[in-house]
């Protein structure tokens, strides 16, 4: 059937021949066009073309908004999918409430990335207790049904000795396996265990072989790591050139710290001509993916003598640092919301409540001056302990 309607968008030039049309763009259109026709099940294969670039431009907030449709219409796999952008931040605000909702529900239904993400909440403690035996129970799980990203996720506790004992040389056995199954984050775990000599022979050519493939196959963080490499001079010249495209094209694929680098690579370097334009472009991308340190820069820019940010638009950036995890924002928007009043341009509404969950935030990520905040806040006027940080947008 699809064959049938990729042969129908093929267009007919002079003559009657057929024009060459490349089949990864004509199958983008036919999911495109069923998506649009009412589809929900296309609307999430619509979301995967976006999020991994396929037949159009990698875009992730339109991957957001199609798994939503896709979810909406009961599409386990892509409220998954969805789950997981909401737990990292990645084209959306970070909502780790809603996340855990929707990576439980479809775990329970049998979507495997679903309970990789959702043991990696329980791994870290991310908006739920920490519980490292259920993590355990939920990556051995997805492995154990050959789910690669399960079986790299379980090497990663092996490697660290969480809730198993420490087993490098296993943890490369599960790094190999699901690099070979095509999982690319795997390939740069193993690439780094050659590069530390920690559970395989200390070897950089090897090392940055498998971030290389880690980085052609799409993952961030082995384009990250890969321009570590050439950034730092591990067993190569330096290279800032190659370092700031491979820490851009990191970021291209949603890596938020690849998207720092590269601000600070196009801010300017050595052998490096500065642009401005594309350190902006690449701060807000981050942002974007999910750094409250790159949404923190973003408002403090805003704030600057001829900045071109409209009127709010500093506030918006606060408060989105704090959801993606800036502590410093957190208290900082904490401050103006508890006393209320104007933050550059931005009328603000005294909200005690508001401002007390900000302050929780902070004190959560470890910053003892929102910690020290919280407890200033009159308990007559503080938000629930459950209630959720507000959004930035």
């Amino acid at each position: 059937m699809l064959a049938v309607a990729l042969a129908v968008l093929a267009p007919t030039g002079c003559g009657g021949a057929k024009a060459e049309v490349d089949p990864v763009v004509a199958e983008f259109q036919v999911i495109e066009r069923t998506c649009y026709a009412g589809d929900h099940t296309a609307c999430a294969a619509l979301g995967q073309r976006f999020e991994a670039g396929q037949g159009t431009d990698p875009d992730v907030v339109k991957a957001g908004l199609f798994y939503e449709e896709g979810c909406r219409g009961g599409d386990q796999v892509a409220c998954g999918r969805l789950g997981r952008m909401l737990r990292l931040g990645i084209g959306v605000v970070r909502d780790e409430q809603r996340a855990i909702d929707l990576l439980s529900v479809a775990c329970r239904s049998g979507d495997l990335p679903s309970c990789v993400q959702w043991g990696a909440m329980h791994e870290i403690g991310q908006g739920v207790p920490r519980n490292l035996g259920l993590a355990l129970r939920l990556y051995k799980g997805a492995c154990d049904q050959k789910n690669p990203a399960g079986c790299s996720h379980l090497g990663s506790m092996f490697a660290d000795g969480a809730e198993v004992l420490q087993d490098l040389y296993k943890a490369a056995e599960l790094f190999a396996y699901a690099c070979d199954a095509g999982f690319p984050p795997a390939c740069a775990h193993l690439g780094n265990l050659y590069e530390s000599g920690r559970g395989a022979p200390r070897d950089m050519a090897r090392a940055l072989a498998l971030y290389e493939r880690s980085c052609s196959l799409g993952a961030g963080s082995g384009c990250l790591l890969q321009g570590l490499v050439y950034h730092k001079g591990l067993g190569t010249p330096i290279d800032e050139s190659k370092a700031r495209d491979l820490f851009a094209r990191s970021c291209d694929v949603g890596h938020a710290i690849g998207c720092a680098y590269a601000v600070r690579l196009f801010e300017g370097g050595p052998g490096l001509t500065p642009d401005a334009r594309r350190a902006e472009a690449y701060r807000m991308r981050g942002c974007v993916y999910g750094s409250g340190g790159l949404c923190h820069e973003l408002g403090e820019r805003c704030q600057q003598p001829g900045a071109t940010c409209g009127a709010g638009k500093a506030w918006h950036w606060l408060v989105r640092a704090c959801a993606n995890g800036h502590s410093t924002a957190c208290v900082q928007a904490g401050q103006v919301i508890e006393k209320g009043g104007v933050y550059a341009g931005q009328p603000v509404a005294a909200d005690r409540g508001r401002a007390c969950q900000m302050y929780r935030r902070a004190c959560r990520l470890g910053d003892a001056m929102g910690c020290q905040a919280e407890r200033s806040v009159p308990l007559g006027e503080a938000a629930p302990a459950a209630a959720a940080v507000p959004a930035g947008e």
